[in-house]
């Protein structure tokens, strides 16, 4: 009884050694080819915009509604006009949202403005 007890323990132990000792797969190249991707589909989209709404977009880099989306991640970005300054949302679904309170509208844009920075 006394042997199957230290083999059962030196087993879990050899076996706990094992994989805490194994190497851990490198997540590194996954991360940096998905934001390559996210990058060409950014940059892609932004290609697409008039060259006059190029710059404002890339500063902006995120619909101003749903601040999560990128520009560009549902094709190319919509324009529209807040009290005479461009907003770019990721899609036209966002519009009514965005011209709900254009105060707030602006000073997202603003705030996503000094982020990209």
């Amino acid at each position: 009884m006394r042997f199957d007890l230290m083999f059962v323990v030196a087993l879990s132990l050899g076996t706990c050694l094992f994989i805490g000792c194994s190497e851990k797969p490198a997540l590194a190249p996954a991360t940096s080819a998905a934001a390559s991707t996210d990058d060409a589909t950014f940059a892609a989209a932004i290609a697409k915009l008039p060259e006059e709404d190029r710059e404002a977009a890339t500063a902006q880099r995120f619909c101003v509604v749903e601040d999560k989306s990128r520009l560009g991640a549902m094709g190319m970005p919509h324009k529209i006009m807040v009290e005479g300054q461009a907003v770019f949302l990721c899609c036209a679904g966002c519009k009514d949202e965005a011209l709900k309170d254009p105060q707030a509208t602006l000073a997202k844009v603003e705030k996503l403005k000094a982020e990209s920075k």
